[in-house]
């Protein structure tokens, strides 16, 4: 969470905490009543496609083993004759 969305919410909660009981019981129960933060399982197989189409696209400038593996694999099974 970002430094001022943590701000804003600590704000949020402030005024929150100001609320005559009433309206905080109010509050708490819209709140609650609210379900579109919670993830449908729609929402939750579109959110996995999105992610597995996306894996292997990243890219790193460090060369690493696996692309040099054919130099390293030569070389394992070379000394193993």
């Amino acid at each position: 969470m970002s430094t001022s969305s943590r701000k804003a919410l600590e704000e949020l909660l402030a005024q929150a905490q100001r609320l005559p009981e009433d309206e905080k019981q109010r509050l708490i129960a819209d709140l609650q009543a609210d379900k579109s933060a919670v993830p449908t399982e729609a929402r939750r197989r579109n959110a996995m496609k999105r992610w597995l189409a996306r894996a292997g696209s990243g890219h790193a400038d460090v060369t690493d083993i696996s692309r040099r593996k054919n130099e390293y694999l030569a070389e394992t099974y070379a000394t193993k004759s």
